[in-house]
């Protein structure tokens, strides 16, 4: 198995419940305790480190990458072109890959409440607004000045208490409860219940990008042993992805190495992919074969998708025109089908990824109905 990453827990609320009051009162307890602690907060306003008239500023607009100013008391590196997601946001587990673990103990993270790590959620009685933890599993605890429901879930902590927060935290980081869970690990687990799950596909690839790698890992596992599932790759630049698809094919066809160009091409093309899924369901690819755009009849489909395209390739072509055709396909829309393929979608994460690929083939699967009962 891989190695466990830096435990994390998350503060969240709507804005003006007190999550930064709450934080200034856990780092000083929790570093009472012997623990090192980052800090990691999401900002809606642009970065605003660097003074205009600077020498450091005026090369950074003149269009330095990155830029680090060192001083006696400390340093801070401004990165101001990294590989973002299509709403210019960075992926969390990229944020927190940039942290050194091996000098702290936990990070703190505020903000971020799509991501999913442990969270604790700051909820008072007084600020007229709902709860977050009823449609957030990953909420673990609430510090609050009221009681919850008899059949909450989440643990009830004193907010006018942050001794009793910061033991909860120690706690849980004792036991090993909020140490996250490795992007790879994921993987094959997504793998692994996909192959399970009625309502996902029971066969194709998935894949996972973290900064500049991503792993590939087929649906249909053989046997249990993660070192055996995946296949590890980088993603090329662009002009490494374009000599990819010039590479003249092999003799026959080696489905996983075709698989892995497909990705390959659609992370260089996507920025803002974090997840890809390479469905094998057969709805989705009898569609395929009509030989042009899939316009989806049920509401759910038509406002998630409104027209997805449809390419059509001999089994000899993948590995030579289906990597740069798929993701030339999936530059303005967030699925493709392969005509008795299946699908590619792709997502900021797995879970909308899978969401993608399951709502497609149940959107074909009502037009294929519906074709047949129009007859």
């Amino acid at each position: 198995m891989t190695e466990p990453l830096l435990p994390v827990v998350g503060i969240v609320a709507p804005s003006g419940s007190g999550k930064t009051t709450l934080l200034q009162k856990l780092v000083p307890l929790l570093r009472e305790r012997g623990l090192r602690v980052g800090y990691l907060k999401h900002s809606h306003h642009p970065l605003a480190i660097d003074q205009p008239g600077k020498d450091s500023f005026e090369v950074a607009a003149a269009g330095a990458e990155q830029v680090l100013l060192a001083a006696a008391d400390g340093w801070a590196l401004m990165d101001y072109a990294p590989q973002r997601g299509a709403d210019g946001e960075l992926a969390l587990a990229e944020l927190l890959a940039r942290f050194d673990a091996a000098r702290l103990d936990l990070v703190l993270v505020e903000g971020y409440r799509q991501e999913h790590h442990p969270k604790i959620e700051v909820h008072r009685s007084d600020a007229d607004k709902a709860p977050l933890y009823p449609d957030d599993p990953d909420i673990v605890a609430v510090a609050t000045d009221a009681e919850l429901p008899q059949d909450a879930t989440p643990v009830a902590l004193p907010l006018a208490d942050p001794a009793a927060v910061a033991d909860y935290i120690q706690a849980r980081l004792r036991d090993g409860r909020l140490r996250g869970e490795d992007p790879r690990d994921e993987l094959v687990r997504r793998c692994r219940e996909a192959r399970a799950s009625p309502a996902e596909p029971r066969a194709g690839w998935l894949s996972i990008r973290v900064g500049e790698r991503y792993w590939l890992a087929p649906i249909a596992l053989a046997g249990d042993d993660p070192t055996h599932a995946s296949i590890h790759a980088r993603v090329m630049t662009e002009g490494e992805a374009a000599e990819d698809t010039e590479k003249p094919a092999a003799d026959g066809v080696d489905l996983a190495q075709a698989e892995a160009r497909i990705h390959r091409q659609i992370y260089a093309a996507q920025p803002g992919a974090r997840a890809i899924v390479g469905a094998r369901m057969p709805y989705t690819a009898a569609v395929g074969f009509r030989g042009r755009s899939f316009e989806p009849v049920d509401p759910d489909g038509a406002d998630a998708f409104g027209s997805v395209p449809a390419l059509t390739l001999e089994l000899q072509e993948l590995a030579a025109k289906a990597p740069k055709a798929v993701a030339e396909q999936l530059v303005e829309s967030g699925a493709c089908i392969l005509a008795g393929q299946g699908a590619y979608t792709w997502g900021r994460n797995l879970s909308q990824a899978l969401q993608r690929a399951a709502l497609l083939e149940r959107s074909a699967e009502i037009y294929t109905l519906w074709r047949q009962a129009s007859v």
